[in-house]
């Protein structure tokens, strides 16, 4: 489903029917978030409708474009073959080596392109080379949950230690300020819902600033971060020639045609290369306005993220997004699980001006945290009951005379 990170390419159409006898006999089934699926779909159907009223691309073109949040579905994979939490625990730890493997090959020998992805991935600006790929959700995962077993002193801990220190490096090879802030944040919050707030706190923040203080006597990361702090002097909101200014006012001011397009999203535009030729394209009339609006001045419905993601989507699928987010977070699970939660509050904080949330390959991993947040809910439910049943201990009675 993450098609090796973008390794090669395979037609939506072939992954996604690949599930339907799955849905089909899972569906029914009882679940903690088949209810924020449907609430999804319901609005991406709508979107889709609205898109056609509004700017007379086709549902099938705009559910074409939306192929990629049918990927959420693989949860129910997940739930038909019932994987047990350590099972799945490995294959995350396995996956998250392998991206973050990928990814930094990837940038030490670009402009040479392992992994396929949107054109507009590989940017070699000013300030460095930037690089997106499918399933890069699995960076912050694999960090989260290094982190979590590390914390929680687990066996191997030294590995989950490395585990963070691989991932976190790869995230800051990103280049998203966004991101780093969450992680920090989200580091903090990781440490007080395991260890609670203490002195101890002063350790943990040192040991992480001494990893990213020794981080940055690497040239490369050296350099990364003084590209950040180059953009962030002129990447600003309070810039009016700031690129997101730009694209924030024509969205809110211009875009729309009425209050029912600016809820329902004026749809994902559908436009995308000839084979052969990178500058002939094939799509609806909105795509290629999109696409040349795009080109001249670079508007596009990705650099708010999940605010953005609603003028294409539509706000009602959006919030469901954020609904089953919210829902993981607060599903009760054991301190050993912590990182699941925490994760998908990362995502959806990071998903201020990245649209890291909605990136290619990353709803297949929300499949899997998705499952394993509802399997650990489980077992702590279960837990918790055996030992409200079980027999308290025997008290002990004291033994002595009696005067009178």
């Amino acid at each position: 489903m993450l098609q090796l990170f973008g390794a090669m390419d395979v037609p939506h159409a072939y992954l996604l029917l690949s599930m339907t006898p799955i849905l089909v006999s899972e569906f029914l089934r009882k679940s903690k978030f088949k209810n924020y699926f449907v609430l999804l779909f319901l609005g991406l159907f709508i979107n889709a409708l609205s898109c056609k009223y509004f700017r007379g691309q086709s549902i099938a073109l705009t559910l074409r474009g939306d192929s990629n949040f049918f990927y959420i579905l693989f949860y129910f994979v997940f739930k038909k073959y019932n994987f047990s939490i350590p099972k799945m625990e490995k294959i995350l730890c396995f996956l998250a080596v392998v991206f973050c493997a990928c990814y930094i090959v990837q940038f030490i020998i670009y402009p040479v392109n392992m992994f396929l992805g949107p054109q507009d991935s590989w940017m070699y600006k000013e300030e460095g080379l930037r690089i997106r790929m499918i399933g890069q959700g699995l960076s912050s995962l694999g960090y989260f949950f290094g982190l979590n077993k590390y914390l929680r002193k687990k066996k191997h801990e030294t590995f989950y230690l490395l585990l963070s220190i691989l991932c976190f490096g790869t995230i800051f090879l990103m280049g998203f300020r966004t991101m780093l802030a969450a992680i920090a944040v989200f580091s903090l919050v990781m440490i007080i819902r395991v260890k609670g707030f203490s002195w101890k706190l002063f350790f943990y923040g040192a040991l992480l600033c001494g990893i990213f203080i020794g981080a940055l006597q690497v040239p490369i990361f050296a350099q990364k971060m003084d590209s950040m702090l180059q953009r962030q002097k002129t990447e600003v909101l309070t810039n009016k020639e700031y690129v997101r200014v730009k694209q924030f006012q024509y969205f809110t001011q211009k875009h729309f045609k009425n209050t029912w397009e600016y809820v329902f999203g004026s749809g994902i535009p559908f436009v995308r290369p000839k084979t052969g030729s990178a500058q002939d394209f094939v799509g609806s009339d909105y795509g290629r306005k999109m696409k040349v609006l795009t080109d001249k001045s670079n508007i596009n419905f990705v650099d708010f993220g999940l605010l953005s993601m609603s003028w294409a989507i539509g706000v009602p699928a959006v919030l469901a997004m954020i609904a089953y987010s919210f829902k993981a977070y607060r599903l009760k699970v054991s301190s050993d699980y912590y990182y699941l939660g925490v994760w998908f509050a990362y995502l959806v904080a990071s998903s201020f001006t990245t649209l890291e949330f909605c990136r290619k390959g990353n709803f297949v991993i929300q499949a899997l945290v998705l499952y394993l947040v509802e399997k650990a809910h489980s077992a702590y439910l279960h837990e918790n009951q055996r030992a409200s049943l079980s027999p308290s201990p025997p008290q002990l009675q004291l033994q002595g005379k009696v005067s009178g």
